[in-house]
């Protein structure tokens, strides 16, 4: 007799189920790094340079050994002088930061020590008393003075230029030769930084009698950091154990070891394993943590009467501050996104990513692509204006299409960019409204992005792995190295190791980000952990399965082929009728007979190629998103003052595994675009110092502040993806100061190319537009 399903089983894919670790936030119970407290704990403050570029001639720390409640203090001298860096598989030379400075400082901020004692004012104290003696050099803080050929050196490179990354495909020049129409332009987009609320904060605590380490810490990438730390502590990969507690936003900021972590763990060996807590200040975030990197880029494109794009040139110049961090990363993201959204075979654009004596450049939302897509967007409008062709159009005919391969080897499979642009400009009303509300002063604008889902730029594999454990009372356990930085990855994951192995979300517990205890994941960026520790996911639930299965088909002689667990049943795939319920197999599973412990393992590397940055060619993604986004604005030309009145977004982002994670995480890069478009400007003074740098000088977007917003969902369900997913969230940031831009022109005809858009220079703009009219 056929027994029904269970009628009250929810598919949890698809569903916006509440998060996992929701409760625990709302409630006050989610443990943060800063929570973390242990008897006896001693507080970290770093030793830092007050000089932008300097040689370190001497360190006294006498004095501040003796003061009362002092238990340590290191510099350079008690570490191995070893280097990390970022990019190390690809670019070993760009590996130049010191744990803890030896021989020279950078920037003002740079790390050349640390103290432990018994609370923070004595420990503030202790850096009073220690003395250090500098020999001053010349410092350049902007980043086309470090490149003239007398500016300082403050590494070995040859003009202060740390990575050059030339791009070259087919003869541009010729085709710009032919082409009806060619114009060149440049563009400016400033630093800016993550601000994200919880500042980055570890505890390390070394322990004496097995030698080994343990940092809890702030992390969007425990298992780089661990690799960082046995790195600059010259210790086993096995002995050093990084645990990834809840984190209060990361943004690319905490992607990285920063040699306060180090000095977290060092202090505690040297204290004799007393747990050492190092928190920093907003200051010190905003000095020496990472920032977005500010960049000068300039594009030269030729057009065919017709629309075509038929080449592209162009210079990226990008301030990478003191040391090299992400920086070749995010300068090849800044050139190469383009051919994921434009066809486009004649090319050859050059970056070079700059030292100066400033706050280090490194990842932030975007690698780069934010800075690009400003620049690029706002261009593509000006090319189709210049031939009198809609914006609109002129991107319709230029857009990659699927199943094709781009002039650099990247594999487009499932491409949902022409739906994007189809279904954000019907919703947006673009006909109707574009250059006809200039009476008004309102305008709209659009700008279209790509992103990946991953990235094969740091490792030689980009691999994920997931553990799904089934124990005996039904619970189950996911296991996964991914970071849940609060995009909701842990819920997810979850959903999706519950679709897969049949039974109910609430069955599932997730651990993540332990990497002791959890398998390897690169970490939370690139928007790669749906596709591809989601993947791992699918391979570890459907591993658990088959091993239930198993003992099912044996103990009643079927096939185990023939079953399938689906709606907390067993079930007979032939006619769905249920063979026995999830927890009937489970005691069977575990009962005298069999004795089975249900752990399934999955482990997910893409079918992807790293970039040869000789050719330039590389599939680096295995798969990609797609997204367009419309602005409408209101401008006031009296005042200058831009009123962004609603924001359209749509998003191939190819299953939405829970759709309200997915329209939360556009909603939030859109505020973020905003927040860059209009308000954030990271500046710094004649030393290098962030002028700027607290949330009082800051500014930052608002709820209160932020226009409507529309998130339209294209679902292309990709064949690589955990149930047709692709990553996402980044990619919503990358078009949006463009599309602003170009509805500001379209309200008032002024062109501004220079971030952040202010009054100032919408006045400013307004004023050489009359001059112009009136010669």
């Amino acid at each position: 007799m056929r027994t029904p399903i269970n009628k009250d089983y929810i598919d949890p894919v698809g569903k916006s189920v509440p998060r996992i670790d929701g409760l625990g936030m709302v409630t006050g119970q989610t443990k943060y790094a800063f929570d973390v407290s242990f008897p006896n704990m001693l507080i970290g403050k770093m030793i830092r340079s007050p000089h932008p570029h300097a040689k370190i001639l001497n360190i006294d720390t006498s004095a501040a050994e003796k003061l009362p409640g002092v238990r340590a203090i290191i510099t350079a001298k008690d570490t191995h002088n070893i280097k990390f860096g970022s990019n190390e598989y690809f670019f070993p030379h760009t590996i130049d930061q010191m744990a803890l400075e030896a021989e020279k400082v950078r920037y003002v901020g740079d790390e050349l020590g640390a103290v432990a004692a018994i609370d923070e004012e004595t420990a503030e104290q202790a850096l009073r008393l220690i003395k250090v003696d500098y020999e001053i050099l010349p410092a350049v803080v902007d980043m086309e003075e470090a490149i003239k050929p007398d500016a300082p050196q403050i590494h070995e490179s040859l003009n202060n230029i740390a990575v050059i990354l030339p791009v070259n495909f087919g003869n541009p020049d010729r085709a710009l030769k032919e082409a009806d129409y060619v114009r060149e332009d440049v563009f400016f987009a400033p630093a800016a930084h993550q601000a994200a609320l919880e500042p980055h904060v570890c505890v390390g605590q070394w322990e004496i009698f097995s030698n080994k380490v343990t940092l809890w810490a702030s992390s969007q990438a425990p298992f780089k950091c661990r690799e960082a730390l046995a790195k600059t502590l010259k210790m086993d990969l096995n002995d050093v154990r990084v645990i990834k507690m809840s984190v209060g936003g990361g943004f690319g900021g905490k992607l990285e070891m920063l040699p306060m972590d180090f000095a977290a763990c060092l202090l505690s060996k040297k204290a004799g394993g007393l747990p050492v807590k190092i928190c920093y200040s907003r200051e010190e975030e905003f000095l020496a943590s990472r920032r977005k990197h500010g960049m000068k880029y300039t594009i030269k494109s030729g057009v065919k009467k017709d629309g075509t794009l038929v080449a592209i040139t162009g210079e990226v110049l990008a301030d990478g501050g003191a040391y090299c961090s992400y920086g070749p990363t995010v300068l090849a993201a800044a050139i190469m996104r383009i051919f994921m959204v434009y066809k486009i075979q004649h090319f050859r654009i050059t970056g070079y990513r700059i030292y100066t004596n400033t706050p280090i450049s490194g990842a932030m939302r975007g690698f780069g692509g934010v800075q690009a897509g400003f620049a690029i967007e706002s261009h593509m409008d000006m090319l189709a204006e210049g031939i009198g062709m809609d914006p609109v159009e002129f991107r319709l005919k230029n857009i990659t299409s699927p199943n094709m391969v781009t002039v650099n080897k990247m594999y487009l499979t499932t491409n949902g960019l022409k739906d994007c642009i189809e279904q954000a400009t019907n919703a947006a009303q673009w006909t109707k409204k574009r250059g006809q509300q200039k009476n008004v002063c309102r305008g709209i604008g659009i700008g279209i992005a790509a992103d990946v889902m991953g990235s094969k730029m740091y490792k030689s594999h980009e691999s994920a792995g997931s553990i799904v454990k089934v124990e005996e009372d039904g619970s189950v356990y996911l296991f996964t190295g991914a970071a849940d930085t609060g995009q909701g990855s842990n819920t997810a994951l979850s959903q999706i190791a519950a679709h897969e192995l049949g039974v109910s979300y609430s069955r599932i517990k997730c651990k993540s980000g332990d990497t002791e205890i959890t398998p390897f994941d690169t970490g939370s960026f690139a928007s790669r952990v749906t596709f591809i520790s989601g993947n791992a996911t699918i391979l570890a639930a459907r591993d658990a399965k088959n091993q239930v299965l198993d003992v099912v088909a044996q103990d009643l002689d079927l096939n185990s082929e023939e079953l399938d667990i689906k709606a907390e049943n067993v079930i007979r795939r032939a006619d769905n009728s249920v063979v026995m319920t999830f927890d009937k197999a489970l005691e069977l599973c575990y009962a005298f007979k069999y004795g089975r412990q249900i752990i399934g393992r999955g482990s997910y590397n893409p079918k992807t190629t790293p970039i040869d940055f000789r050719t330039g060619e590389g599939n680096v993604s295995g798969s990609y998103g797609f997204e367009a986004q419309i602005a409408e604005v209101e401008v006031d030309k009296e005042t200058g003052e831009v009123k962004l009145l609603k924001l359209w977004d749509a998003h191939d982002i190819g299953k939405a595994i829970n759709p309200q994670s997915v329209e939360g995480q556009i909603e939030g890069s859109l505020a973020m675009g905003i927040g860059y478009t209009f308000l954030e400007n990271l500046h710094f003074d004649k030393k290098g110092r962030p002028a700027n740098g607290n949330f009082a000088h800051y500014r930052l977007p608002r709820t209160m502040g932020l226009p409507e917003m529309k998130s339209i969902l294209i679902e292309t369900n990709d064949p690589e993806g955990p149930f047709g997913a692709k990553g996402m969230g980044e990619a919503s940031l990358l078009p949006t100061s463009a599309a602003i831009a170009n509805a500001i022109y379209d309200a008032i005809g002024v062109r501004i190319k220079e971030l952040p858009i202010t009054p100032d220079k919408i006045i400013k703009a307004l004023k050489e537009q009359q001059q112009t009219t009136k010669i």
